[in-house]
């Protein structure tokens, strides 16, 4: 036995409580990965949307605006490799014309992908299961980022962008609040509107600007990643 498994079994053996309290505050302040919450908000529906798993922002009627605009300003940006990050249950995105574009979906949800590949899956679609803020991502010329900063704290965002950066895609497309004032973190797996031109994000102005609700200023922009 080493010394430090001596040491651990003095500790279990003299202070079991305090083991055991200690533990109870160590795991409380270990945050849990991006995976297990959002795999936990996958199994409990967390999002109590009966179309779709991802949520409301994912059915048809709440992405009209976006599904007839987007082919055009795809084809605008000379896509020929869009991944889709995070891809969720794929729920809306079935039904956008991408013609000779390849998709690739990319969630962080095991099971997510899996289905997603059993249903979708083809010659000219594939999906992949990874850390969209860690792992790294697979080759494209745009990448598209609907409705997924919404549910991230400050730091993952931070690290997502960065490794969008180092991906070599030219083009980002990415939900931004314009009526937001003021921005506020919260945890990962939480919800709340940002707006990626104020602070802390500090994007340039978009060079195209896709208005999905006027009321809420729910806008896709797009961006050169280079600008950011």
């Amino acid at each position: 036995m080493t010394r430090a498994s001596q040491i651990k079994s003095y500790i279990r053996s003299r202070f079991p409580r305090t083991l055991a309290a200690y533990q109870q505050v160590r795991h409380s302040f270990t945050a849990p990965s991006l995976e297990t919450v959002f795999t936990e908000i996958y199994h409990n529906n967390i999002w109590n949307d009966p179309e779709s798993i991802s949520g409301r922002g994912s059915t048809l009627a709440r992405t009209a605006v976006v599904r007839a605009a987007l082919p055009s300003l795809l084809r605008d940006l000379d896509t020929r490799v869009l991944l889709d990050a995070a891809c969720g249950d794929f729920n809306w995105m079935q039904h956008v014309r991408l013609d000779v574009i390849k998709y690739i979906g990319v969630d962080i949800v095991p099971e997510l992908i899996a289905d997603n590949l059993e249903r979708y899956g083809s010659e000219c679609r594939t999906f992949v299961q990874l850390d969209i803020s860690r792992h790294r991502l697979p080759r494209a010329d745009v990448i598209l980022c609907r409705e997924c900063m919404i549910h991230l704290s400050y730091a993952s965002i931070k690290r997502m962008i960065a490794n969008f950066r180092k991906s070599g895609a030219k083009y980002l497309i990415c939900t931004t609040h314009t009526a937001v004032s003021e921005n506020l973190d919260c945890p990962d797996g939480g919800w709340r509107s940002i707006n990626l031109q104020i602070e802390p994000f500090n994007f340039p102005s978009p060079i195209q600007l896709i208005v999905e609700d006027p009321e809420m200023g729910k806008c896709l922009g797009v961006w050169r990643l280079a600008d950011l």
